[in-house]
């Protein structure tokens, strides 16, 4: 199962804005040490149940919106990672939402080859130490917004040096 193109935008987006605000990933695959399957989606444990469209509450029902229709034709572990993410969301401050919102328009509003490379960027960054990481996210968040783009221009977090 492939992702529609606009979902990865979305969700790179948020990436992004996180990044940008100094966070870790917002959308984390698996745990330390738990396996996933080609999706990043952890197994569900045995004896876990999960809600049905009309089992959830018109809160989650209003936020996940969008996957409706396909809902209850997901996996169990999909529907348990979408949940989880609903969550995390619901839990951050407003203006940490506000600041992913707003990262998430910019994104969208990039070229494709600014997203290509904004795309392997992330994945460069995935496959830095911790320490490697949160010395590049330092360096981010003390750049002005015009060294930013210049480092981005470049390759970005984990491809070029700022």
């Amino acid at each position: 199962m492939t992702m529609p193109p606009r979902r990865k935008t979305a969700l790179l987006a948020l990436l992004v804005a996180c990044l940008a605000a100094g966070g870790g990933p917002v959308l984390a695959h698996g745990h330390e040490g738990t396996a996933t399957d080609a999706h990043g989606v952890r197994p569900v444990p045995p004896g876990v149940q999960v809600p049905t469209w009309k089992q959830l509450d018109p809160d989650r029902q209003k936020a996940l919106a969008e996957v409706a229709d396909r809902w209850d034709g997901m996996s169990a572990s999909r529907r348990v990672q979408l949940l989880e993410r609903y969550e995390r969301w619901v839990r951050l401050p407003p203006d940490q939402r506000e600041k992913l919102r707003v990262g998430e328009r910019n994104f969208r509003h990039l070229s494709p080859a600014q997203r290509e490379r904004m795309r392997k960027s992330f994945s460069a960054m995935r496959e830095l130490p911790a320490e490697e990481q949160q010395r590049l996210r330092a360096a981010w968040r003390a750049m002005t917004p015009e060294q930013r783009r210049a480092w981005l221009e470049r390759g970005g977090p984990g491809i070029s040096p700022p």
